[in-house]
């Protein structure tokens, strides 16, 4: 069952369209010996210049003796790569539109000259030049992308202009035709020929049209905000979050129209078998929830349950003969040992999964938070059956939206802190004349300023459990505001000089108060009880708080 959110107005939708054209060809005189090759453009491309290319895969130990290209039967002189097996040619002049053809003659040592032929199209008006240029919106989403390929020890992606004209025409084609505004449920990876902008119906043949012929994956959004926050939103989403994880990727296109966002993932090639969880082990600012913004909705099968969620955990296994995964076992549990429950999905009851799986709390996690996590797979390669396991941990973030600022501002430093073995420490600075404090150097407004008053200086208790990844709640019957975190229970009084600590009273001179409704407390009372260092430092009028 497909279900349309409603909890933000963003959409998400997520295809992965592999283009393989490999075939084997047996060649002549020589029925033991056989060899695997890849040949484009084939269907209809867009740009007047594309790269026509031939690329040898298994030989089975045949040696080149001779190879040779024509184009529309004339004998064109392009790259040869030894290292690849491949041939590029790219026009110097335009191509004509309508059906142009391909013969490759190629002649292995010893044997006769095969006779490859193919033929692709050039649609009207099409396009002179790719982009070679990349505006710096582009190249910031770019980073955020790369931020989390260096999060998870993969090589960066590279901005590729094919692929980078493809998700700009599905970009502007979108916007165009306000696609899934009126109709939500409409997929925003297809087209619809007729309608404006049209080149293809399919990723693939989009990607064809822009010029690149290899396997691609597309990730398309739908929201109001900027480029960097749509691809922090498709990154949590567990579906949409594949692509970034894959070792293979090597190269993208990105384009931002209107509030519709294109990315489109270039893939090489698979190569050994690898096990990629996340969150990434060591992370120390995950996210707390999921607000169920994908379509397919994840929690689909699992009826019982609805937004928010806690956020998913995601396991990719990829490499050359990767088949279908088996999930034999997952646990997590919080920092005091506690199991926590996990929705799981799989290829046996997810028919959106095939290599990967997706673990799901059913609750928001808690924050500033320790997790351990495992799981254990049972993974096909080349039709042997074989065992993967992991157990990592991470921590989750004390207030939301801090993790994603602290890894792009500075990927490096995070990394590092992925390594750091020791819990983190926090370090909150509230100044009494500012409008904003900060948690571990990232600013957030404050929702009431701080005073002081004869001498004494007040926080309003909220803002105070923000900082420090706490709950706040109002008990009317005491007037008393009850802060938890970690188990420990602080009930502010008031109407009375007394706090609690677990139910344990103490007194004190420097109660909390009521002002415009708010629960407002001293500072000098935050040592007594939040079990952290709290310093006043005059000269800057600042109160800092390290946990």
């Amino acid at each position: 069952m497909k279900k349309v959110l409603t909890s933000t107005t963003w959409k998400v939708w997520l295809a992965f369209w592999m283009m393989i054209a490999m075939l084997t060809i047996p060649a002549p005189r020589a029925d033991a010996e056989s060899f695997s090759y890849f040949g484009y453009p084939k269907g209809t491309v867009g740009i007047s210049k594309p790269t026509i290319g031939f690329e040898l895969g298994e030989r089975n130990g045949l040696q080149v003796g001779s190879f040779s290209m024509k184009l529309d039967q004339k004998l064109v002189s392009g790259t040869f790569d030894k290292e690849t097996m491949s041939f590029t040619y790219t026009p110097t002049a335009g191509l004509t539109p309508g059906e142009h053809s391909v013969e490759v003659q190629l002649q292995f040592t010893g044997y006769q000259t095969v006779h490859l032929n193919w033929t692709f199209t050039v649609a009207d008006n099409p396009i002179s030049e790719v982009p070679a240029a990349y505006s710096q919106t582009r190249q910031l989403g770019l980073k955020a992308i790369n931020d989390y390929r260096m999060l998870y020890g993969l090589k960066p992606v590279k901005l590729n202009g094919n692929l980078t004209l493809a998700a700009q025409l599905h970009a502007q084609y979108l916007f165009t035709n306000r696609a899934g505004e009126t109709t939500p449920s409409v997929s925003l990876h297809d087209q619809k020929k007729g309608l404006p902008g049209y080149i293809g119906a399919t990723p693939s043949e989009r990607a064809v049209y822009a010029g690149y012929f290899r396997g691609v994956g597309e990730n398309v959004s739908f929201k109001t905000g900027n480029l960097v926050d749509s691809i922090d939103q498709l990154f949590d989403a567990p579906y949409h979050r594949k692509p970034f994880l894959m070792p293979h990727v090597t190269e993208a296109g990105i384009e931002m129209v209107g509030d519709y966002v294109v990315i489109m993932f270039g893939y090489g090639e698979n190569s050994e078998t690898e096990m990629t969880v996340s969150p990434a082990p060591g992370d120390p600012y995950v996210p707390l929830i999921f607000d169920g913004y994908e379509n397919p909705d994840p929690i689909r099968m699992h009826t019982s349950r609805d937004y928010p969620v806690g956020y998913p955990l995601k396991v990719v296994v990829t490499g050359k003969g990767v088949g279908e995964v088996q999930l034999l076992e997952a646990t997590l549990k919080d920092e005091s040992g506690q199991p926590v429950k996990l929705l799981q999905n799989s290829p046996s009851n997810d028919d959106h999964l095939t290599n990967s799986v997706i673990l799901i709390p059913p609750e928001p996690l808690k924050p500033d938070t320790s997790y351990a996590a495992y799981v254990k797979l049972g993974v096909t390669v080349n039709g042997v059956s074989q065992t993967l396991e992991k157990a990592w941990n991470f921590h989750t973030e004390p207030i939301r939206g801090i993790g994603k600022q602290k890894l792009h501002t500075d990927i490096a430093a995070y990394v590092k802190l992925t390594e750091q073995k020791d819990r983190i420490q926090h370090v909150v600075t509230f100044k009494l004349d500012d409008d904003s404090y900060t948690v571990d150097n990232v600013p957030f407004p404050l929702k009431r300023a701080p005073f002081i008053e004869e001498g004494t200086s007040y926080l309003w208790v909220r803002d105070l459990a923000a900082a420090l990844g706490a709950e706040v709640t109002w008990d009317d019957e005491r007037k008393a505001a009850v802060y938890t975190k970690n188990g420990r229970v602080i009930t502010f009084f008031t109407g009375r000089n007394v706090y609690a600590i677990n139910g344990i009273e103490h007194t004190t001179e420097s109660p909390a108060r009521l002002v415009d409704e708010l629960t407002m407390i001293p500072v000098r009372l935050l040592s007594e009880v939040l079990g952290a260092q709290v310093e006043y430092l005059p000269e800057t009028r600042t109160v800092k708080i390290v946990y």
